[in-house]
Formats: C-alpha cells, sequence, structure tokens
C-alpha cells in the first residue's frame, strides 16, 4: 500500500521501482548513469534523505562490471539484483556479460533508458540535449534480444508495478535468466500510482520431480546397468543436489564426470569421481545420466554405445534458446534434479545394492585409465600452469571461494583443485571472456566472509576492463586475490586452428598466437586504480611467498593481482593436447 502523506509527493515510477525491488530482496543496483537517469538519480537522493529502503548503489566505470557483479552475486544468492545502463550504448557495452548470464542461467534485471520523445518544455524530462536524438533508436531492445528471456517496454506510469512484478518473478523462474526493461525519460519522472498487488501472487514458477511410473524406470534402469556415467555441469546451482548426488552415488555405484562445473555438484576427492574431461566413457558406459549438462560431449569425437540406455534431466532439457542442438536421450525431463535424485533415494535401496560392488569395480577401473597425469613441477624453465595451481591450492581453506576463468587450463584447474565444497569453486558458464574479475566483486559482497580467488588467463583479464573492476572492488570494500595466468599470447585460438589445419601454415608462424603486448604489467593495470596492490612473479622460488603475500593484503582489506609468467606462446612450445586443459 502506499503509505505517503497527502502533503509529500507521490514517489516517481523511478522510486517506485526502486521501492517493490528492496521488497522484493534485490540488495544492490550496478550501474553506469547517463542522461537518461535524471529520476533516478533524484530516486536515490529521495530514498536516502527520507530514511526509506531501497538497493544499495554500486556505481561501475563499465558495464561489463554492472551484469557480471550481478551474476556473481546471483550465483551465490540466486537471487536476482537490479542493473543500470545507459540507454544504447550502455545496452552495447554490456557486450559478453549478456552471453554469459543467459548461458549461465543467472537471474538479473536489466533496466536501460530510452531517449525522450516529447519536446515540450513543460514536460518532465523532455528532450533538452542533442544525443536525445541521435541515441533515439528504432530496436533498442534488438541488441540483446537474443539473449533475454523477457523485454519489456514500461509505457505508462500505472504500470510500473505489474511490470516490476512480472520481470522479478520471469527472471526467478527455472530456467532463470536475465530480463530488460526499458522506459523513456518521461515515463520515468512521472507520479506512480500506490502499490495494489499482493507480493504472493506473483512467485516465481517452480520445478517439480518426475511422475512416479518415470522415476521408478530411472531407478529400475540404474539398478540394471554394469558400467552407469552421470554426466554434469550445473546441477550444485541448486544447494540440494551435492549431498544427494552423493547418496545416489554411493547407494547405486555411480560414476560421476563433471564437465566444465559451474558449480560444485560432486566432491572431487569421492572415489566415484571421475575427472573432469569431456567425451571419457561415453562409448564405453551402458547408461548415462545427464543432469543440468549443456554439451556431454562432442559428437565429432565419440558417440554413446548403441545400447546404452540414455536420460537427460535437466532444468533446461531442450536449451530453446540455441540454435541446433541435440543429445540423444530415451527419457528427458524438465525437472529439478534435487527433487529426482530425492525420488530415487526414497525407493526400495536393495535393488540397487545388489549389483552395486560390479558398478563400483568397473568404477574405480575407469577412474585409474582416465585419471589426467599431472607431471611434477619441473626444477627449471617458466613456471607451469599447474605448477601455479598447486600452489593456489595450498592457500585455499573453508572460507575460500575460487573463480575460473582460463579457458586454456580449465581442466587442469579444475583437475588439480578438486574442490569438494559446494559453492567453493565457480566457472564461468558462458563465452564471453572477462567475467571472472568483475563475479568476483558479486560473489565477496553476496559472502564478505570469504576469501575470493579468481584465477584468469592474461586475455581473460584484459576482456574484463580492469580499470573498472578493481575501482568498484576498492569503492565497495569487496577486496579479491586475482591471479593472472599470463603466457603472453592466445592459445586458445592457437589450439582451435591446430584441431583444424593442424599443418596448416599458421603452424609456422608466431605472430599470430602471441600478443603485440608480450610482457604488459598487468598487475600495474589494477595498481592505477589505487585500490589494489600488484606482484609480478617468473622466479618458481618466489611463488608461494608472493601469493602469500598478496593473500595478505586481501585479508587487510585490499585487492591483490599477481601476474605469474609462463611459457610464452610459440608454435613450438604449444602443440594440441588434452592434457593441458580444454575448453569447458
Amino acid at each position: 500500500m502506499n503509505t505517503e502523506s497527502p502533503l509529500v509527493p507521490a514517489p516517481t515510477v523511478a522510486e517506485q521501482l526502486l521501492r517493490l525491488c528492496a521488497d522484493a530482496g534485490v540488495r544492490y543496483i550496478f550501474s553506469n548513469l547517463g542522461s537518461d537517469h535524471p529520476a533516478f538519480i533524484s530516486a536515490f537522493a529521495r530514498l536516502q534523505q527520507a530514511g526509506l529502503p531501497m538497493p544499495e548503489v554500486v556505481v561501475c566505470p563499465h558495464e561489463m562490471t554492472t551484469l557480471s557483479a550481478a551474476d556473481g552475486y546471483a550465483m551465490v544468492t540466486r537471487q536476482p539484483q537490479l542493473v543500470l545502463v545507459h540507454v544504447d550504448v550502455g545496452t552495447q557495452n554490456l557486450g559478453a556479460s549478456v552471453h554469459n548470464a543467459a548461458r549461465g542461467r543467472i537471474p538479473a534485471i536489466v533496466v536501460a533508458g530510452l531517449s525522450p520523445v516529447s519536446c515540450d518544455p513543460s514536460v518532465l524530462g523532455h528532450r533538452n540535449e542533442y544525443i536525445h536524438y541521435t541515441q533515439d533508436t528504432s530496436r533498442q531492445s534488438d541488441i540483446v534480444a537474443p539473449y533475454m528471456k523477457w523485454m519489456y517496454e514500461l509505457r505508462a506510469p500505472d504500470m510500473v508495478e505489474p511490470v516490476a512484478r512480472r520481470a522479478l518473478q520471469i527472471a526467478s523462474s527455472s530456467p532463470r535468466g536475465p530480463v530488460y526493461l526499458t522506459g523513456a525519460r518521461e515515463v520515468w519522472d512521472a507520479p506512480a500510482p500506490a502499490v495494489r498487488e499482493q507480493p504472493d501472487h506473483w512467485r516465481p514458477s517452480a520445478l517439480g520431480g518426475l511422475p512416479p511410473a518415470e522415476a521408478l524406470a530411472l531407478h529400475e534402469a540404474l539398478c540394471r546397468a554394469k558400467r552407469p556415467l552421470v554426466i554434469t555441469s550445473y546441477a550444485g546451482m541448486d544447494p540440494g543436489v551435492p549431498p544427494r548426488l552423493v547418496d545416489a552415488a554411493d547407494r547405486y555405484g555411480l560414476g560421476v564426470l563433471e564437465l566444465g562445473p559451474q558449480y560444485v555438484s560432486f566432491p572431487g576427492s569421492h572415489p566415484c569421481h571421475l575427472g573432469y574431461q569431456r567425451n571419457l566413457l561415453v562409448d564405453e558406459a551402458d547408461l548415462i545420466l545427464l543432469l543440468d549438462v549443456d554439451v556431454p560431449w562432442l559428437a565429432s569425437q565419440v558417440t554413446p554405445h548403441a545400447d546404452a540406455t540414455l536420460f537427460h534431466i535437466d532444468v533446461d532439457p531442450l536449451k530453446t534458446d540455441l540454435g541446433y542442438w541435440h543429445f540423444p536421450a530415451q527419457g528427458r525431463f524438465q525437472a529439478s534434479t534435487a527433487q529426482v535424485l530425492a525420488q530415487l533415494l526414497a525407493l526400495d535401496a536393495a535393488p540397487a545394492l545388489a549389483g552395486r560392488a560390479q558398478r563400483l569395480e568397473w568404477v574405480a577401473a575407469a577412474k585409474e585409465r582416465v585419471a589426467l597425469r599431472i607431471p611434477p613441477a619441473p626444477t627449471q624453465g617458466p613456471i607451469t600452469p599447474a605448477e601455479l595451481t598447486r600452489a593456489v591450492r595450498e592457500l585455499v581453506n573453508d572460507k575460500t571461494v575460487v573463480l575460473v576463468e582460463a579457458p586454456s587450463h580449465a581442466t587442469l584447474i579444475a583437475s588439480v583443485l578438486k574442490t569438494d565444497r559446494p559453492g567453493g569453486c565457480y566457472l564461468n558458464h558462458g563465452a564471453g571472456l572477462g567475467w571472472g574479475i568483475n563475479a568476483a566483486i558479486g560473489v565477496k559482497l553476496a559472502s564478505p566472509e570469504s576469501e575470493v580467488i579468481t584465477l584468469v588467463g592474461d586475455g581473460c583479464y584484459l576482456f574484463g576492463v580492469p580499470g573498472s573492476a578493481f575501482w568498484v572492488a576498492g569503492a565497495c570494500g569487496a577486496a579479491t586475490l586475482t591471479v593472472v595466468y599470463n603466457n603472453g599470447g592466445w592459445r586458445s585460438p592457437r589450439h582451435s586452428t591446430a584441431l583444424v589445419h593442424p599443418d596448416g601454415p599458421a603452424e609456422r608462424h608466431d605472430r599470430y598466437w602471441v600478443a603485440s603486448g608480450q610482457g604488459v604489467k598487468f598487475e600495474a593495470l589494477a595498481e592505477a586504480t589505487g585500490a589494489a596492490l600488484g606482484f609480478a612473479v617468473q622466479d618458481r622460488a618466489e611463488l608461494a611467498s608472493t601469493l602469500r603475500s598478496a593473500l595478505e593484503a586481501v585479508r587487510g582489506g585490499r585487492s591483490a593481482v599477481v601476474n605469474v609468467q609462463l611459457a610464452p606462446i610459440t608454435s613450438q612450445s604449444l602443440l594440441p593436447s588434452t592434457a593441458q586443459g580444454d575448453q569447458p
């Protein structure tokens, strides 16, 4: 209800939106403000002066930080945050973060202004700057249309409440995802009507389990299987999954592969954990259970055994926002993995236990055969990625949260860390590089007691707009440790080219892979913000002590960046090898 006194002016539409978001539990507004935001800036001041609840404003110099920080916050809390950007140009600057949020099923409310329409000086918010003409594009929402769950233009003040509640409802319903709202400047500054909706009528929709007959069929198939394989990437997005998946693996004797694990779904040290490498055991398993995974194998490299039974349970089993996509499954269900596992665990355990020993024998033998062999650290030459990751692992404790965005080494990093604790490690869920150092801000804000360590490739670090990321981290007290895996070049496109043209002419020319800025002082880019300390390491004898010193700085409230020089990219030094890690 609107509790405004007759002597107090009604809230504007912008102010009402902020109030509604605050009431719904939105904690932060990650924003880059512009000429379309006078109503919002005034609302910030008015709500603060009145002592009324509103989300905390985090001003970001670049939009890559806004949505990526909201992404990190939502990974920890599963709660959508507000992202405020400037008309079409701010929307464009969101760039790859929109792809990441969509592919990661991240709830977020992105709000962008539109150029004002009226030229009448008596209309509050009318056109009074030349950019109101040049920024008036006809289809602004098309910029992000393929990646949004829902888009809507707020065209009348009396629609602000139902539109805001619907946006929150859609973003938070499974499969979650970002939504995009727009409104002209005149609308945001107009008086808003009193709140009149019942919040309980706008709850997100929820997934259920399987029909009882289908749950029983899956149970019986698991009991019959001799070589059962579970493949997952993001089942741990639901905190109810990891303990139940452990119980199911123990009861049935299931081998579990985590591919590009966006969340910890299964403890890495568990005897049934078969590692993080793609394509393994797919053609050997007689039953494959896909749990919340987008790409369980590469069809050009491996296919399931002809007699295998396949089930797919997923919050998004058809991937309708992708183009062509298909992996075979006799049973495919849009369902809650946590609830399905609970259904299985509630069924009679005796049939599952009957063949459990035989299945566990296969799991143990398979684990030995497919284990990623990581060589010991050399005594001479450059620091290796495995050596660096082992040194990072020594920093990990019960409060550590690791974010990984190093595509060339993602599998290796996961294999060395072998994270057990749910919420202890996150991986970029999309292909939009630059996520890590910005998502770390949201993770730290969502769990202030955590020690956040971000492992990034040198390219990912640059894509993340470090000037923006570390300035924001300092401004909002979100100190984190960033470790740069610096090979001075572009390993991933080099690997991709070698896969297609292994003996092609490009293989003989280093200039395609070596960045022109080889030797860049990545740590200095962060130091220039005045909010971070920088460290550089080339000598392995200094690696462990430097990482510890950097972490102590973070514990003292200052972000730190450690630039670790690895072997540089050359056409001779880098051959395609899954042993060095594949892209997730």
